[in-house]
């Protein structure tokens, strides 16, 4: 690293020695000469150089450094040029007066018997005092004073031989060194200081420090603004002068950290840290960081939105709900109702009936449309794994716990929705942490000590008779009765047997875009063999179906034989035993007759239930309802 270092010499000789050091040391500084008032006028001219540091010597080196804010390193005055001055000065007089301050020539007593002479010391005890004390040694008898260059001048004036004591290339090697010394010191503070301005000035909070007294010493632009007074009104004053709330009283007087405490500054709600500064026991001052609530929420708004766009997001509306059947258009009119509320949905319906379908769909037509849409199946997690899914963990929870923890879902659901499917099956420990969720609207992560708050909907589905696993004892009646506030049931696709053909035809339009083919469509008789079967799988299986022949077969038209070998195996697995193995059908009439004979006996047998009978003849409802309505 380099640096600006400039040398002023009070005599000529000065300078040529300071030439033959840097020459001989291959330095670059630059050198003038210039005794007091005249070095002082070339030290401001490096000042606004930007030197780094002045050299100097004696009283120039004093004048200089009371005249600039540069540092100044003054060449000392060493025993050999003492000794040397002294020598030279022999020549004139064996009796010689020494002058300087006690310092600087103290112990050269030492030389008398060396050189042979003898040595009369005025010390000095200001600069202001060298006139006097040297006028009253000559008055006294001395004719030889050695000294500094005003020394010998004041010694000149009253008649006196004057002896400069001059420095040797030892001095000012010594000086030089302690200047490059002084200048990475003084670059180093400077770097430091325009580090911690950086950091003051661009920090997001605002920060003030103060001194033992609560004097401010430190005061950000961001500080200014949230408590609206400028920095330069701030710094100098006392802190109750210009934040009173603050206390700094009660920090001094705990010598305990005050974090997170929020409170309100004229119109400003700030959350904020009191922290004592304390050396030796002793507090002897305090830092204070504080921002504004507003600019939290702002901040966290924005991390959670970048969540949400990261993958949280409902796709489906109320418009990808496609139906002809009267009960599906009442459970869609129900959850727009229930999107226009924050209460918690619970949507009940057989797996496969797209209960996610309207929990993404109320999502999308509440108010919480922008935030994120949370989506967890509850029945495909263990316990443990299901808790710290839902509630995060803090790094050391548990073995294999993620360094730094992990947000939770519904941490990550701040701002929108959470959607637990298969609710239902959530052990017991978990249900009692969801209660608490529901009731407080904060989440605990697993080994933390932290509380978050989250503003989450909760939109919850289960095929399962929640009513009855609470009589059983598996289900928590709170926790029933707090999920159970709006529900919807969302009817299977077996009871709703005109919505087969319609969402079989646009499940085999979508997958015949997804292979790039043309179309293909379904013949009436191969729609009439998918609205006979049951369903057990709903519109999931449909879906799966529809995708198999979309692929399986080539032909342009889906016909029924297509249908039923894809069907046969499902059918075969989910046929129910007849209550009875048989019925008694009378051979007389037609066919027709025949099979509405067998419909009315199993009708009989199920108690009048189409839905079984359908199920257990292999025929749709409105086969069974047509037949037999059209024979009274």
């Amino acid at each position: 690293m380099s640096f600006r270092v400039g040398l002023i010499a009070p005599y000529p000789d000065l300078a040529n020695l300071a030439h033959e050091v840097c020459k001989d040391l291959n330095e670059q500084i630059d050198i003038y000469e210039g005794d007091l008032g005249a070095g002082v006028k070339i030290a401001q001219k490096m000042q606004d150089q930007d030197m780094d540091v002045i050299i100097s010597r004696g009283g120039t080196a004093l004048a200089i450094e009371k005249a600039v804010d540069v540092p100044v390193v003054s060449i000392q005055v060493t025993g050999f040029d003492i000794v040397r001055a002294i020598h030279s000065a022999k020549q004139f007089q064996d009796v010689i007066g020494v002058v300087g301050f006690r310092n600087i020539i103290y112990g050269t007593e030492s030389v008398e018997d060396i050189l042979g002479v003898s040595l009369k010391f005025i010390y000095l005890e200001s600069e202001g005092s060298a006139d006097e004390q040297i006028a009253s040694a000559i008055e006294g008898g001395l004719r030889v004073i050695v000294g500094d260059a005003i020394a010998t001048k004041i010694a000149s004036r009253y008649g006196a031989k004057g002896v400069l004591i001059e420095s040797g290339k030892e001095a000012i090697v010594k000086a030089l060194e302690e200047a490059k010394h002084v200048a990475a010191v003084r670059r180093h503070e400077r770097q430091r200081a325009e580090e911690l301005q950086a950091i003051l000035d661009f920090a997001y909070e605002g920060i003030m420090a103060i001194d033992q007294n609560g004097v401010i010493k430190a005061f950000n632009p961001i500080a200014g603004r949230l408590l609206g007074i400028s920095t330069d009104k701030a710094l100098g004053k006392h802190i109750t002068e210009v934040v009173p709330e603050i206390g700094f009283d009660l920090v001094r007087s705990s010598r305990r950290s005050d974090l997170g405490r929020i409170q309100r500054i004229g119109n400003t709600v700030i959350v904020g840290n009191r922290i004592p500064i304390t050396v030796d026991r002793e507090v002897v001052g305090a830092v204070f960081t504080f921002q504004d609530v507003v600019r939290i929420q702002e901040v966290e708004k924005e991390a959670r939105r970048k969540l949400y766009l990261s993958g949280h997001v409902a796709k489906h509306t109320f418009d990808d709900i496609l139906t002809k059947d009267d009960n599906m258009y009442g459970a869609v009119d129900l959850a727009k109702k229930f999107a226009a509320t924050e209460s918690t949905v619970l949507i009940i319906g057989e797996t496969g009936t797209g209960k996610e379908l309207f929990a993404q769909s109320i999502h999308n037509e509440s108010r919480r449309s922008d935030g994120p849409f949370v989506a967890i199946n509850c029945a495909a997690l263990p316990e443990s794994l299901l808790e710290s899914e839902l509630f995060g963990y803090e790094e050391g929870a548990f073995t294999g716990s993620r360094k730094g923890g992990k947000p939770g879902l519904f941490e990550l659901a701040h701002g929108g929705t959470i959607f637990l499917d298969e609710i239902g099956d959530m052990c017991m420990s978990t249900q009692a942490r969801l209660l608490r969720v529901l009731e407080q609207r904060e989440v605990m992560p697993l080994g933390g000590k932290r509380i978050i708050p989250v503003d989450v909907r909760v939109i919850a589905a289960t095929h399962r008779n929640l009513k009855k696993l609470v009589n059983d004892g598996t289900f928590r009646a709170d926790l029933y009765y707090r999920l159970n506030v709006l529900n919807i049931t969302i009817p299977p696709l077996r009871e709703r047997f005109c919505d087969v053909s319609l969402l079989a035809s646009y499940f085999l339009q979508v997958y015949g875009a997804d292979l790039k083919e043309a179309p293909k469509t379904f013949t009436d008789e191969a729609l009439e063999v998918l609205e006979g079967y049951t369903w057990p799988g709903n519109v999931r299986e449909l879906r799966n179906i529809c995708e198999r022949l979309a692929v399986a077969v080539d032909a342009d038209k889906i016909a029924r034989h297509d249908v039923l070998r894809l069907l046969k195996p499902c059918a075969e697995a989910e046929k129910p035993s007849i209550p009875t193995n048989s019925v008694t059908v009378s051979i007389e009439g037609g066919l027709r007759q025949m099979e509405e004979e067998i419909m009315r006996q199993v009708l009989q047998r199920v108690g009048g239930d189409k839905t079984q009978a359908s199920r257990l003849l292999g025929v749709s409802r409105s086969t069974i309802w047509r037949r037999l309505s059209d024979n009274g």
